[in-house]
């Protein structure tokens, strides 16, 4: 009889150390999902964290310190352009446009491609008052063309004048 009553204790045994073994490899499954998506979710967030760090050193500051006249804007992109007009061939694609809350200039500029050290110049070409955006490049045989927008920040004014903390996420 005591024989009896351990087999039946060990197969009970047996039987719960099964399910509790099935049961805890389903939690496990569930715990590693939910660790998945944590690991997902800050990296997410530690992405946004550096796009917000880099929002507010370049794009806020050079918000904060727009223009204050449409002239002084423009003069801007028209001192850039005559600064670099000879090294880089620009010529003049579309002449001072503007949103609402900037002003552009197209530029046309032509680079030859066995000039390496004006190329990498181009390259590291820097607008201090604003953005430079090579739109498109093409390259031949002899030379790199393209085009390059320069952004001039300048909040234009309208009839309900928008704040700057408005525009720019804070």
């Amino acid at each position: 009889m005591i024989k009896i009553t351990l087999i039946i204790i060990n197969i009970v045994l047996t039987l719960f150390l099964y399910f509790l073994n099935q049961w805890f490899s389903t939690e496990e499954i569930k715990i590693n999902n939910i660790n998945q998506r944590y690991i997902k979710n800050t990296r997410k967030l530690q992405e946004i964290k550096k796009i917000d760090r880099w929002l507010v050193k370049k794009v806020k500051s050079k918000l904060l310190h727009t223009p204050n006249s449409i002239e002084v804007a423009d003069l801007r992109l028209i001192e850039f352009f005559d600064r670099f007009a000879t090294n880089y061939n620009f010529k003049v694609k579309k002449f001072i446009y503007h949103d609402k809350y900037a002003h552009y200039l197209s530029i046309n500029y032509t680079i030859p491609r066995n000039n390496y050290i004006k190329l990498v110049d181009f390259m590291r070409l820097h607008y201090q008052d604003g953005y430079k955006v090579i739109d498109n490049f093409v390259l031949n045989k002899t030379t790199l063309q393209g085009e390059l927008i320069l952004v001039q920040p300048f909040l234009t004014k309208t009839k309900k004048q928008e704040h700057i903390n408005e525009i720019v996420p804070q």
